[in-house]
């Protein structure tokens, strides 16, 4: 459970990360740090979830995680690989 409320708090802080460069993919991730909060709620107020609710919590924490990764891929490192790449070809030319 320390594992989740961790990642649950840097994913609430990811869209404020995002939002400087790029809204789109901010405002794409607002709606599964909501559910996250209201699955997470859910789950303490009900000491007896049943097998729904862990699907549900699971099934939104991991299409979170998903969302995430792809996310920091499609922003941070395919730029830099790009960049090396062009480095790269730019010093097989000279």
């Amino acid at each position: 459970m320390d594992v989740f409320m961790v990642y649950l708090f840097v994913a609430t802080a990811t869209p404020l990360f995002l939002w400087a460069e790029h809204k789109k993919w901010a405002i794409i991730h607002s709606p599964f740090v909501i559910a996250l909060w209201a699955s997470f709620i859910y789950y303490v107020a009900v000491p007896d979830m049943g097998t729904l609710g862990h699907i549900v919590l699971w099934t939104l924490f991991i299409a979170n995680f998903l969302y995430a990764h792809v996310a920091a891929i499609y922003l941070y490192a395919a730029p830099f690989l790009r960049e090396q790449k062009l480095k790269r070809r730019f010093t097989l030319i000279k």
